[in-house]
C-alpha cells in the first residue's frame, strides 16, 4: 500500500485474484433477473440471495477442510465484488455521465482491508472524498445513505465512517486504533488519483517520522491484552483474537514491521533474515489454523466469537473432524494444536519484537558507551542480555546452550532474542549421550537450586523448547488439556506456575507467600522440592486418572538418571507419589479425628517431608488457578493439618504421650463460665445428652455456642402456642477467615439436614463443612461453615433474615420443595460448566473411621446439589455425621461422614449399591 517511500515494497491486493470470478457471477445473477430495459426492484432481495448461495459454498469448504485464510481471504472478496457491483449500480442510477460523480472512493479498512474476514466478522468500510463543492457534498451524502442502506437491508453488520481527504490525517494522528485500521486500507471503487493522493498523504504525514510513537504504542497495547487475557498461550479458555499468541499477535506483528521497515508479508519477514524459512512456513500455517478455528466458532455459535470456552471446545474438535476414542482425547488433540499453532506465533513475535528492539536502541545510541554491555564469558551481553556468541560456537558444543541459562541465572540477565533464535535452531543437536554427562546434571541441578528464580530460568528454556530435551518425562506435559474445571492451565503452563509460586515464597514478603518461607528456610537440598515440582504431574499424560503413581514412577527414573543418592530418591519419590495427599486430608477428612492424622503421619513419616509436603501443596494450589483456588478457609484447613502432625512428630521424638481433655473437666469449666441465662441443670442435660466424642473434637468456645443456642430453643418451645420445628439460628462472620460459621438447633427428625443445605442453596450459599450432631433427648445440633461462591463472607446483615424465613418455610411444610428456589441459581451458571463433560466418582471408604462410612463425591457442582444428596441420604435411613464441601472451578468435590440411623457403619456391598444408584439418580446422571 505505502507509496510515500520507495524503499518500501508495495504489497498486492490480498483478493485480487478472487474477484474476477465473483464479479462474473454478479453479472449473469443480474442478466437472468434483467430483460430488456427493465430494472431490479428489490436491490437488496437480489444481493441476499447471491450472499446467501456464496456463503454457504463457503461454509461447505470449510467443513471439507479448507484454509483458515484462503476462507477469510474468499469471504472478505465476496464482499468486495458486491460492493463494487453495488457501488457501479448506485452511480449509473444516481449520474448521467461519469463527470457528475464527485470526488469520492470507497475503501476496505480494518480486516476487511486486510483482506480477511471470519463468518460473522464485521464490514469495515471507509467512504473518503476530495474537496468538495456544496453540491458535490450533497451527491457524496446520497451516494454513502443509498450505499449504506443496501447494506443494511442485506443484513450485513457494517462499520463505516466518512472523512475528507483533508481532515484524515488528524484523525488518524490523534487515534492509533483508526491510523491502524488505515494502515491496512484496500481500494474498492473510486477514482485511482484519488486512492494515490490519501496513499501519499498517509505515508508523509500519518507514519514517517512517527514510527516510534507507533511501535510503542502497539507494542503497550500487546502488552496489556496478554495480561487482560491470562498473560500465557496455555490458558484452559484461550481468547483466539486478543490472548497471547492469539490473531492479534500476529497481527501486530507485521503492523509494527510494516511502518518501521516496510515488511507486510512473511515472505518479505524471512528475505530480512529475521526468520529462516522454516520458521515463516511455521509462523503461517499457525495463523492459518487460528482462523480455521475462529471460523468453525463463528459457524457453530452464529455470531462473532472468539472465546474458546470448555463447552466450545468440544464442539469446535467436532467440527474440525478430530478422531479419538472418546470426546475428552478429540478435545485434548484439538486443543494441543491450538496450543502449539498459538505458542508459535507468539515466540517469534516475541523474539522479531526483541531484536526491533534491540536494533532501534543501539541506532538511537550509536558509538555512546552505555552500561549493560561487556561479556560474560563467551557471551556478549548487550543491554543487560546474553546475546548469541560467534557463530556456529553452540553448534560445536551444544551443551554451551545449557551454560548460557546456568549464566543467565547466576547473574540476573535475560537471555537475549538473537541467543534465543540460535538456541532454537541448535537444539536437534542437544541429544543423546550428550545429555548424559556429568557437566549436564550438575548445570540443571544447579538451576534448580535457585533460590526464587527457578520459574522464570525453567520457563524461558520451556519457552525455546529446551526443557523437554533436558527432561524428556516433562515434554508429553506440553500443551497437555487439563479436564478438571479447577484447572485453568495446561499441564506444563501449571507445572511452570507452581515453580514460580516457589520462587515468590523467597521474595514475597506479604501472606499466604511469607507464612511458608520458615519452611523453605530449613530445607538443605532445594533442587529436591524443584525437581519434585517438575515432575509433579507428569502421570498426567498418561491419561489415567491416579496420575501421582506414573508420577512418582518419573520421579524415580530422573532421579536415578540424575545419580541422586537413594535418601534424595525418596524423598523426591515420594513427594510426587503424594503431591495430593496433604491437600485431599485438610479438605476432605475430619481432622478432629485422631485415626485422621494418625494416618497421614504414618504415610508422611518425617517432619522434613511434611515441610517440603506442605511447601508442595501450597504451590501447587496456587499454580492451578491462582488466587482463584486459594482462600482463608483452605489455609486454616491446611494449617490445621501441619501443626497436628507436626505436634504428632514432636511428642513421637520426645516420647510424651497425647494430652487429654476429661468430659467432666470440660462440664466443670462450662458450669464455671456458662452464660447467665443457662442453668447448671441445662449444662447437666447437654452433658448427658450428647457422646463423648462431641466432647473431645468440640472447642470449648464452640460448646457454650451451642449451649446458648439450645437454651433459646428451649424457651422457644416454652413461649410458643404450639410447639414448632422452627429451628434456632446463631450466625457469626469470620470475615477475616471469609466465612461464616453458623449454629441451628431444632428438633431432630428426618430430612432436617436436608433442608438446611436446601435453604443455604436458595441463597446461593455455599458450605464448606458441616457438623451434625443429635442429643438423645431429640435435639439437633448442626453447625456450618459457609461463604458466597466467590469466597467472600456471606455476611450475616444480608443473609440471616432471608435464611431464617427459608428456614421456617421448610420446616413448616412436610414435603417443602426447593427446586423453584434454586432454579435461577442454574441461570448464573457459566455455559461451560453446563456443557462440558466431568465424570461424576462415587467412592466408599468402610475403613479410614472406625465410626463411620466416608464417602467421596466429585461431580459438576450446580445450585441445589447437596440439598438433593442429603434428602437422598435422609430417605435411605442415612445420617451424616459431618461433611466437607469443597468446589474448585464448577467441581463438587464433597465428603460426608455418614452413619445408619441405628448408628451402625453402612458396609454391606448390597447396601452400598443401592444407595449409589440413588444418588445417581438424584443428580440426574
Amino acid at each position: 500500500m505505502l507509496m510515500g517511500n520507495p524503499d518500501k515494497e508495495i504489497l498486492p491486493d490480498p483478493v485480487a485474484s478472487l474477484l474476477r470470478p465473483l464479479e462474473k457471477a454478479l453479472r449473469e445473477a443480474e442478466r437472468e433477473l434483467v430483460s430488456g430495459e427493465k430494472r431490479i426492484v428489490d436491490r437488496a432481495g437480489f444481493y441476499r440471495k447471491f450472499l446467501r448461495q456464496e456463503l454457504h459454498a463457503l461454509r461447505t469448504e470449510h467443513s471439507l477442510g479448507e484454509g483458515g485464510r484462503t476462507r477469510a481471504r474468499r469471504q472478505a472478496a465476496l464482499l468486495t465484488s458486491l460492493l463494487r457491483h453495488l457501488w457501479r449500480s448506485t452511480v449509473e442510477r444516481i449520474f448521467r455521465t461519469a463527470e457528475d460523480l464527485p470526488p469520492l472512493l470507497l475503501a476496505a479498512v480494518g480486516g476487511f482491508g486486510r483482506g480477511e474476514l471470519c463468518p460473522y466478522s464485521d464490514v469495515d468500510i471507509l467512504f473518503l472524498s476530495g474537496a468538495c463543492t456544496k453540491e458535490e457534498e450533497e451527491r457524496v451524502v446520497e451516494i454513502v445513505q443509498e450505499i449504506l442502506y443496501t447494506l443494511w437491508d442485506i443484513g450485513l453488520q457494517v462499520g463505516h465512517s466518512t472523512r475528507q481527504l483533508e481532515e484524515i490525517v488528524g484523525y488518524a494522528n490523534q487515534d492509533l486504533l483508526t491510523k491502524t485500521a488505515l494502515l491496512e486500507a484496500r481500494l474498492i471503487a473510486g477514482p485511482q488519483a484519488l486512492w494515490n493522493e490519501f496513499q501519499m498523504l498517509f505515508e508523509q504525514n500519518c507514519l514517517q517520522g512517527r514510527e516510534d510513537e507507533y511501535v510503542e504504542w502497539r507494542m503497550e497495547d500487546q502488552r496489556a491484552r496478554h495480561g487482560k487475557y491470562g498473560g500465557t498461550v496455555l490458558v484452559q479458555e484461550p481468547h483466539v483474537k486478543n490472548g497471547c499468541g492469539s490473531l492479534r499477535d500476529y497481527q501486530n506483528l507485521f503492523w509494527v514491521l510494516r511502518v518501521r521497515e516496510g515488511i507486510g508479508s512473511t515472505d518479505q519477514l524471512v528475505k530480512s533474515g529475521r526468520l529462516d524459512s522454516k520458521e515463516g512456513k511455521h509462523l503461517d500455517q499457525a495463523y492459518d489454523f487460528l482462523l480455521r478455528v475462529r471460523a468453525e466458532m463463528h459457524y457453530l455459535e452464529k455470531r462473532s466469537s472468539d472465546l474458546l470456552t470448555l463447552g466450545l471446545q468440544a464442539r469446535v474438535a467436532g467440527g474440525l473432524h478430530y478422531q479419538g476414542p472418546n470426546l475428552l482425547r478429540r478435545i485434548e488433540e484439538c486443543m494441543r494444536d491450538y496450543y502449539r499453532h498459538a505458542h508459535v506465533i507468539y515466540q517469534l513475535s516475541k523474539l522479531v519484537f526483541e531484536d526491533l528492539v534491540k536494533v532501534r536502541r543501539k541506532s538511537v545510541s550509536a558509538g555512546a558507551n552505555r552500561a549493560g554491555e561487556g561479556d560474560i564469558e563467551e557471551f556478549p551481553l548487550i543491554e543487560g542480555k546474553l546475546e548469541s556468541p560467534p557463530r556456529r560456537w553452540l553448534r560445536e558444543n551444544p551443551l554451551r546452550i545449557l551454560k548460557a541459562f546456568v549464566l543467565s541465572e547466576l547473574h540476573g540477565v535475560e537471555i537475549g532474542p538473537g541467543l534465543a533464535m540460535e538456541i532454537t535452531r541448535a537444539l536437534p543437536l542437544l541429544r543423546g549421550p550428550l545429555l548424559q554427562r556429568k557437566e549436564a546434571r550438575e548445570m540443571l541441578l544447579a538451576l534448580l537450586s535457585s533460590k526464587g528464580r527457578v520459574g522464570r530460568v525453567l520457563r524461558s528454556m520451556h519457552e525455546l523448547g529446551l526443557l523437554g530435551r533436558l527432561v524428556p518425562e516433562f515434554a508429553p506435559l506440553t500443551c497437555l488439556v487439563q479436564h478438571e474445571f479447577y484447572h485453568r492451565y495446561t499441564a506444563d503452563e501449571h507445572t511452570l506456575r507452581c515453580l514460580e509460586m516457589l520462587d515468590r515464597i523467597w521474595i514475597d514478603p506479604d501472606p499466604p507467600f511469607s507464612a511458608f518461607r520458615p519452611l523453605l528456610e530449613n530445607v538443605e537440598r532445594p533442587y529436591l522440592l524443584s525437581l519434585a515440582i517438575l515432575l509433579h504431574d507428569t502421570g498426567r499424560a498418561m491419561n489415567r486418572r491416579h496420575h501421582a503413581e506414573e508420577s512418582a514412577t518419573n520421579a524415580m527414573r530422573v532421579a536415578k538418571r540424575f545419580r541422586l543418592p537413594p535418601r534424595e530418591l525418596a524423598t523426591v519419590v515420594f513427594l510426587a507419589s503424594n503431591h495430593l495427599l496433604m491437600w485431599e486430608t485438610a479438605l476432605r477428612r475430619d481432622l478432629e479425628e485422631k485415626e485422621t492424622i494418625e494416618t497421614f503421619c504414618r504415610v508422611v513419616g518425617t517432619q522434613e517431608r511434611l515441610d517440603l509436603l506442605m511447601v508442595l501443596t501450597f504451590v501447587d494450589a496456587e499454580g492451578t488457578a491462582g488466587s482463584d483456588s486459594w482462600s482463608s478457609w483452605k489455609e486454616l484447613l491446611l494449617w490445621r493439618l501441619y501443626r497436628a502432625a507436626s505436634a504428632s512428630f514432636g511428642r513421637a521424638l520426645s516420647g510424651e504421650g497425647e494430652p487429654k481433655r476429661s468430659k467432666e473437666e470440660v462440664a466443670e469449666r462450662m458450669r464455671e463460665q456458662r452464660n447467665s441465662e443457662v442453668s447448671v441443670e441445662e449444662v447437666d442435660a447437654h452433658f448427658a445428652n450428647l457422646p463423648a466424642g462431641y466432647f473431645v473434637h468440640c472447642p470449648e468456645e464452640r460448646i457454650r455456642r451451642h449451649l446458648v443456642a439450645v437454651h433459646e430453643f428451649l424457651v422457644q418451645q416454652v413461649v410458643a402456642v404450639e410447639p414448632s420445628l422452627c429451628p434456632v439460628v446463631d450466625w457469626i462472620d469470620r470475615s477475616e477467615q471469609g466465612y461464616s460459621e453458623i449454629v441451628v438447633v431444632t428438633w431432630d427428625r428426618a430430612r432436617v439436614f436436608a433442608r438446611i443445605c436446601g435453604s443455604f442453596a436458595a441463597l446461593g450459599i455455599s458450605i464448606l463443612r458441616a457438623d451434625v450432631y443429635s442429643r438423645s433427648d431429640g435435639i439437633a445440633i448442626d453447625t456450618f461453615w459457609v461463604c458466597l461462591p466467590q469466597g467472600q463472607t456471606a455476611a450475616a446483615d444480608r443473609y440471616l433474615a432471608p435464611f431464617c424465613r427459608l428456614l421456617e418455610q421448610a420446616f413448616s411444610v412436610e414435603e417443602f420443595d426447593f427446586s423453584p428456589l434454586v432454579e435461577k441459581e442454574v441461570e448464573r451458571l457459566p455455559e461451560w460448566i453446563r456443557q462440558a463433560e466431568f465424570p461424576t466418582r462415587i467412592h466408599f471408604d468402610t475403613s479410614s473411621s472406625r465410626r463411620f462410612t466416608i464417602l467421596d463425591l466429585e461431580t459438576p457442582d450446580r445450585p441445589g446439589l447437596l440439598y438433593k444428596i442429603a434428602s437422598t441420604l435422609a430417605a435411605s435411613g442415612i445420617d451424616v455425621a459431618s461433611a466437607r464441601i469443597a468446589t474448585e472451578k464448577g467441581a463438587a468435590l464433597d465428603t460426608f461422614y455418614l452413619r445408619k440411623a441405628d448408628g451402625g457403619k453402612l458396609e454391606e456391598d448390597k447396601e452400598i449399591e443401592r444407595l449409589t444408584r440413588r444418588l445417581r439418580k438424584a443428580m440426574g446422571i
